[in-house]
């Protein structure tokens, strides 16, 4: 009889990778290197430098005309009947319908209800914690400021949502409509995120990829919360503009903070 030896020196044939595998190891990788990434955030210390007053004075404006602002689109929601300007952006937006427009609209502004919003500001907060940017973990939970100041205003102005005989409402609510707490949350939020990705990374392929993220779901919340039927325009306008507010002082207070330490 005869005995096959098998040659240790022979290469060895490895099977096939399938696909699932092969899908895995790249995911991995990527994972690997947005965490080697991640890991990089410099979180420089800004230096304490004297402000010239002309900086002074353009903050004072830029806050002063966002609370004009503000406070005249109030007076535009405490009337009984919505005006021209929002019924016309209304029937611009909704001109026409489409399902994939529709579910579009309708995945952009799912970050924005509860308790996704909450989830989605809590966990990247405590992952930031994790990294070790306590700092960075503390001023995003305070985006949730601008919900409660958006909910304080609600109350006040006491807008009710849309009538459906002005536009078509995907499914309406309850509670008040004026200003936006969608608008306000992703100015906020993501513009705080768009803001440490700018000045804490190294550039890269990841943090121009956070960015563009943040800029494009801030960008088209607005129009898609409208669409929907869940708002006039004079609502998200004053969402974004609470938001924003809300985010440079967020951003003056992180900077003060830094400069302590």
């Amino acid at each position: 009889m005869s005995h096959s030896v098998t040659d240790p020196l022979a290469p060895q044939v490895r099977p096939p990778k399938g696909r699932a595998v092969r899908l895995s190891e790249r995911l991995n990788r990527g994972a690997h290197r947005a965490r080697a990434e991640l890991l990089t955030l410099t979180r420089p210390a800004p230096t304490e430098t004297p402000r010239p007053k002309s900086s002074l004075v353009l903050t004072g404006a830029a806050l002063t005309a966002s609370a004009a602002g503000i406070a005249l689109l109030s007076g535009v929601a405490l009337r009984p009947l919505p005006n021209r300007v929002d019924i016309a952006a209304t029937r611009l937006l909704q001109r026409r319908h489409s399902r994939v427009v529709t579910r579009a609209m309708l995945l952009i502004s799912a970050p924005g209800f509860a308790p996704l919003q909450h989830v989605l500001t809590v966990g990247t907060a405590i992952d930031m914690w994790a990294l070790g940017c306590r700092r960075e973990a503390l001023a995003t939970i305070m985006t949730m400021g601008a919900g409660a100041i958006t909910g304080v205003i609600k109350i006040a102005v006491g807008r009710p949502r849309p009538d459906p005989t002005y536009m078509r409402a995907v499914f309406q609510f309850r509670d008040n409509s004026f200003p936006s707490g969608h608008c306000a949350h992703y100015a906020s939020f993501y513009g705080f995120m768009f803001y440490l990705a700018h000045r804490c990374m190294k550039p890269s392929s990841l943090r121009t990829a956070i960015m563009a993220g943040c800029a494009g779901i801030i960008a088209l919340v607005a129009p898609s919360r409208v669409y929907l039927g869940h708002h006039w325009s004079s609502d998200v306008i004053a969402g974004e503009l609470v938001g924003l507010t809300y985010l440079f002082a967020l951003i003056k207070a992180y900077e003060e903070i830094g400069v302590s330490l």
